[in-house]
C-alpha cells in the first residue's frame, strides 16, 4: 500500500489541505463534501472555485446544503476527460444522494404518520381501540425512523470506505504515472510538474534553484557490447547511486534514455557543484561485474551540466536550457566532468 508520502507533491498537498480544511471548519466527512472540496482544491475549474469562495468567504459558510448546490450545478454532470478516480466518486455521490432521497420519502411519510396520530389523541372520545391502534402506529413509526437513521449511519460508514479506497487508488495511479518503471525514480512527467511548482516558488527568488542534468558517457557503445539487460541493469545502479545521497528536498528525474536531472531548491551553484562530483566520483570508483560469471564491465563515467535559476526574468526552457549546454561542454571536454553555466561564459571569452 502506497504512503501518502510516497505520493505525488501536488496530490498529497490536495489532500493534506483537504483534511486541515475539514476540521477546521468542521465538515462532515461524506463522499458528496469530499468529492467538492477535492474539485476546489484543484483548482480546475475558475467558475466553480470562484462560486465556492463566495461561500467560504459567506458568515454560514460551507454546509452540506451549500455542498449539494455546488456539485449539482457544477460537478454533476459527466465528463469524458475527467479522470476514472473523479468518475468513480461521482458515480458514488449520485447513487448516495438517491439512496438520501428515498429515506428523505420515509421520513417524510414517518413523519406525516405521527401528526396524524398527534391530531388523533386530541380526540376526546377515543375508545381503547383506537387508542391501541394509535400507540402501534407511533411505535411502529418510531422504530422505522430509528431503524432508517441506523441504516444511514451504516450506508456512510461503508461510503466512507469507498472513499478511502478511492483514494488510495488514485494515489496509487499517480504514483505510477509518476514513475519511471525501470529506475523507481520519477520520470519526465514528474520532473516537468515538479519543475513548475519549484519556479512558480522561486520566481522573487533568484539563485535558489539549480538543476544537474547528467549522462552517462558512451552508453550507446556499452549496450551495443553487453545488451539492453545489462545496460538496464547499469541504469538502475547509476539511479541508486544518485539516491543514496539524496536530501529531503531534492528530486531526482529519469530526464530520458540514460539522462538523468535533479532539481535542488534552497542549493547554491557551488553546493549542486559538490553533489554532482560526489555523484561523479562514485560512478568513476564503481567496479562493475556480470552478475553469474563476474566478469568485469567497461568502467561507466557520466558528465554533468548544472544551471541556476534566475528569477522571473527566467523560464523553465531557458532553465534546462542552460543547463543542457553546460553538459555538452563537459561531453566536448572530454567527458567524465562537471561543467555549469558560468563555464560556458569562460569559454567563449
Amino acid at each position: 500500500m502506497i504512503n501518502i508520502n510516497d505520493a505525488p507533491e501536488n496530490a498529497k498537498r490536495i489532500f493534506l489541505e483537504l483534511v486541515e480544511r475539514f476540521n477546521e471548519l468542521n465538515i462532515n466527512p461524506t463522499p458528496l463534501n469530499y468529492y467538492v472540496w477535492y474539485q476546489y482544491l484543484k483548482g480546475e475549474n475558475a467558475q466553480f472555485r470562484q462560486e465556492m469562495e463566495t461561500i467560504l468567504n459567506d458568515p454560514f459558510g460551507y454546509d452540506d446544503r451549500a455542498g449539494k448546490r455546488l456539485y449539482q450545478e457544477f460537478l454533476q454532470d459527466e465528463n469524458e476527460d475527467s479522470s476514472e478516480f473523479d468518475r468513480a466518486l461521482r458515480r458514488l455521490i449520485n447513487l448516495m444522494i438517491q439512496k438520501m432521497n428515498v429515506w428523505s420519502d420515509k421520513l417524510e411519510q414517518q413523519t406525516k404518520d405521527l401528526d396524524d396520530c398527534a391530531k388523533s389523541l386530541s380526540n376526546p372520545n377515543l375508545n381503547p381501540d383506537d387508542l391501541k391502534r394509535i400507540t402501534d402506529t407511533m411505535l411502529s413509526a418510531a422504530h422505522s425512523m430509528s431503524e432508517n437513521s441506523k441504516a444511514i449511519q451504516q450506508e456512510m460508514i461503508m461510503n466512507s470506505d469507498e472513499v478511502q479506497k478511492l483514494r488510495h487508488d488514485l494515489i496509487t495511479a499517480q504514483a505510477a504515472a509518476m514513475t519511471d518503471e525501470l529506475t523507481e525514480l520519477g520520470n519526465r512527467k514528474a520532473f516537468n510538474e515538479t519543475l513548475e511548482e519549484l519556479i512558480l516558488e522561486n520566481g522573487e527568488r533568484p539563485n535558489n534553484l539549480c538543476l544537474i542534468l547528467s549522462d552517462i558517457d558512451h552508453f550507446k557503445e556499452f549496450n551495443d557490447s553487453y545488451g539492453h539487460l545489462i545496460g538496464d541493469s547499469v541504469l538502475r545502479y547509476y539511479a541508486n547511486i544518485m539516491k543514496r545521497n539524496q536530501s529531503k528536498t531534492e528530486t531526482i528525474c529519469r530526464f530520458g534514455g540514460e539522462e538523468f536531472a535533479i532539481l535542488l531548491p534552497n542549493s547554491t551553484l557551488q553546493e549542486s557543484r559538490a553533489r554532482a562530483e560526489q555523484i561523479r566520483e562514485a560512478i568513476e570508483s564503481a567496479v562493475l561485474k556480470r552478475k553469474n560469471s563476474k566478469e568485469p564491465l567497461t568502467q561507466i563515467t557520466a558528465s554533468f551540466g548544472i544551471a541556476e535559476f534566475d528569477g522571473k526574468k527566467d523560464t523553465s526552457e531557458s532553465f534546462i536550457t542552460r543547463a543542457d549546454k553546460a553538459l555538452y561542454l563537459a561531453k566536448k571536454s572530454g567527458r567524465n566532468t562537471v561543467k555549469d553555466e558560468f563555464d560556458l561564459i569562460e569559454k567563449f571569452h
